[in-house]
């Protein structure tokens, strides 16, 4: 298990590290924690380890691949969510993906706070569902490659903080 824990540690590091320089997470970060996840849980597990990785990659893909087209969610944090599930399984990636949700709100209520800027926020989001109405169509949310508007962080610090408690919940909890 700690083989597991060391792995989802520098895969968050990494991830992290790739993340805040050039506000993406490249494959060549998730995909050898993908692989390593499957192979680790094979060894260890047998065909029940290789089942729980696959689960554990398929689960994100399919629950987010909404928030993804209508891009409130970028492919490289889909991606980064399915590479703690090849690590850990489907069950903890579905309490990481929970609770980075919760943080992820919790960063945006501390950023629209310091910057002061709720009452444009509020203003962009209902003139958004007012556009997905008119047109009867789901558009997209944001435009990622505009850094300029204030309204992005990046998700995978919500993304680390939302595993990072599923860790302390898995050995306290």
């Amino acid at each position: 298990m700690g083989v597991k824990y060391a792995g989802l540690g520098l895969l968050m590091l990494l991830a992290l590290i790739c993340d805040y320089k050039i506000y993406r997470i490249k494959n060549a970060v998730v995909v050898p924690f993908i692989v390593a996840g499957i192979l680790t849980n094979t060894v260890l597990g047998g065909p029940e380890g290789l089942k729980s990785s696959i689960s554990g990659i398929l689960l994100p893909v399919l629950l987010l691949i909404v928030f993804f087209a209508l891009r409130m969610l970028g492919a490289g944090d889909i991606k980064l969510f399915s590479a703690v599930g090849s690590i850990m399984g489907a069950e903890f990636v579905m309490y990481a993906m929970a609770y980075s949700f919760i943080s992820g709100g919790v960063i945006a209520v501390l950023i629209i706070a310091l910057r002061k800027n709720g009452k444009e926020r509020l203003r962009h989001l209902v003139a958004y569902i007012k556009s997905c109405f008119l047109s009867f169509s789901l558009l997209p949310y944001t435009d990622f490659e505009d850094k300029s508007d204030g309204a992005k962080f990046r998700f995978s610090y919500a993304i680390a903080c939302g595993t990072l408690i599923q860790i302390i919940a898995a050995f306290y909890l």
